[in-house]
Formats: structure tokens, sequence, C-alpha cells
């Protein structure tokens, strides 16, 4: 019963990860998420037995109980298509890597290109984030911009900043919120020296509608067979109570 239930969290978690991709189907830059599994000996019998007499082994046909245990996630980085947008500040990297950003909790990183100026004609995300360059923030001057497939951006053909792009990879980092992710502790990030990117578009989201859909229905038919498990286990303990209760 116990595994049966560890195993109906698990796939909850799961249906929620997945209706949140299918939610970010049309999102810019979003990158699908999976979720990590792992099965896990439970040996707390053992201990407690063991615990009481150091001299008394566990018998030869002991067992421990086994679950269902949640690793965490991992954000699947692999491209998404690119979209013609035609509009100058925004930025589709081609390839691997990803844009930094400066937030006031530190940088973050995205694949979300769709800039835009601020007030001050900063380069900013969408969000209000300023994007960093390979000297820092981006101020551009200027009314014919574009953006090079090297990541060097020109405004009224003068060369204003180059783009900053790092590469991560997916267990190193964790998700937030606008599409953003942060290295978790003791990771550094790689500098890309060659960037390819292509100005005047998007990437979109790389999740697989198909696919999500798919194993949205494996994951519930999965959850109904865990739920059948336990009624059956409860089925079966009705009848063993019933028979030694007429066994006194």
């Amino acid at each position: 019963m116990y595994s049966s239930v560890s195993g109906q969290l698990a796939v909850f978690k799961q249906l929620d990860v997945i209706a949140n991709n299918l939610a970010n189907l049309t999102t810019t830059g979003f990158k699908a998420e999976k979720v990590l599994f792992e099965q896990a000996l439970n040996k707390h019998t053992m201990s407690a037995s063991a615990s009481l007499d150091k001299d008394v082994a566990p018998p030869d046909n002991f067992r421990g109980e086994e679950f269902v245990k949640i690793r965490g996630s991992r954000s699947d980085f692999t491209q998404g298509p690119t979209e013609i947008t035609g509009n100058n500040l925004d930025v589709a990297i081609q390839g691997e890597g990803f844009f930094v950003v400066q937030t006031p909790q530190g940088e973050r990183y995205t694949r979300a290109g769709n800039f835009k100026l601020d007030a001050s004609n900063k380069l900013v995300t969408q969000t209000g984030y300023p994007v960093l360059g390979q000297g820092g923030e981006i101020t551009i001057q200027g009314a014919n911009v574009s953006v090079s497939d090297n990541g060097a951006i020109i405004a009224d053909k003068q060369l204003v900043g180059n783009l900053r792009v790092v590469k991560l990879d997916g267990l190193q980092t964790r998700r937030e919120a606008s599409q953003l992710f942060q290295l978790r502790e003791g990771a550094t990030p790689e500098e890309v020296t060659t960037i390819s990117v292509k100005g005047g578009a998007l990437e979109g989201s790389n999740v697989n509608a198909v696919r999500e859909l798919t194993d949205m229905i494996l994951a519930s038919r999965l959850f109904e067979s865990f739920q059948k498990s336990q009624d059956a286990g409860g089925r079966m303990a009705q009848a063993r109570n019933q028979y030694l209760g007429t066994q006194g």
C-alpha cells in the first residue's frame, strides 16, 4: 500500500510538470521540464530489528519496502524552433548557450531573446532586467539597430556592444520565473567564445505537444493502476480481518 501511495505522489508531480509544459507551448524560449525518479529501499524495519538485539540478524528472506522517490527535475535544453519576427531587438541563439541578464539576486540566464529598450535606452528583458554584453550592460543610441550573426549589436553603423552567451548544464541549473535559470551552488557557466545568433528572430518553446499528451495519458493510467492496487489491498485486508475475527 505504501509503495503504491509513493507511486501516486510521484505520478501526481509528473502530471503537474506535464501540465506546466503544455501551458507554455507557445512561450518564447521555454524549455520543457522532465521529472527524475529513482527507486528507494526503506531499511527502517531492518534498523529497528537490529537495535533491539545486535546479535539477532534479519532473516534471510527479509525484504525491505521499495518506494518511488522523486530525485528532482531536469530542463530539456534542446533548441526550439526559430521564428522570424522582423523585430530588430529580437535575437535567437543558434545552438548551445544562454543570454546573461542581471537581476537584483545576481546573474540569471535565459533563451528568451525578445528584448526591448528601457527609458534609459538600455537593452533589457521583457521583465526589465538588463541584458549583459561582454563588457557589461548594453546601452543603444541610434535608430537603425541590428544584431549580427556573431552577437555584435550595431546602431547607426556603430558597434555598441557584443552579447554575452554562456553554456549551462541542465543538472546545474534551477528554474525560476520569467524563463530565467539560476546556477546551483558550486556550478560555474562556461563562456561561449564563438557565438552564433540570428537577429530579427526568436526561439520558440521546445515542448513537443504530442509527446507531452502521450506522457499524460500514460501517467494517468499508471495513477489509476496504483489506485486499483490500493483498493485490492484494502479488500484483502478486510477479508483477512473478517476471517481472523471468526477464529477467536
